[in-house]
């Protein structure tokens, strides 16, 4: 089975679906995980980030990225659900611009940061 990615976004969020699915495809296949994945990835505001990171890190500034675990192992049909990496759209945005960087340079190493927040 392919790889499956979830994307979650605000209707506003101004960033590209195709390119997120390219990037995650090539962050999960770094990895070695070239198939039989499911990972959702979800891009929200800052006060989102915010709030997250309070309740379930206790901190109180606003991420750039977090990671939600689910499982390293195949559930019973096959799938591998990694888990959910939570993006700030506006502190991506905001780190592109900082760094003169491209989006896709940034976005890729936050994914796979991401990535391996899921995997320890």
């Amino acid at each position: 089975m392919e790889n499956l990615i979830l994307i979650n976004h605000n209707r506003n969020w101004g960033l590209s679906e195709e390119l997120v699915l390219k990037l995650a495809k090539k962050a999960l296949e770094e990895k070695g995980y070239e198939k039989d994945v499911e990972l959702s990835i979800r891009f929200v505001g800052k006060k989102v980030a915010r709030d997250l990171n309070l309740n379930y890190r206790k901190m109180g500034y606003i991420p750039q990225v977090l990671g939600f675990p689910m499982s390293k192992k195949k559930d019973v049909d096959g799938k591998i659900r990694l888990g959910d990496i939570v993006i700030c759209t506006q502190k991506l945005k905001y780190e592109v611009k900082f760094q003169k960087s491209e989006l896709d340079t940034v976005l890729y190493s936050w994914l796979v940061h991401g990535l391996e927040n899921l995997l320890k």
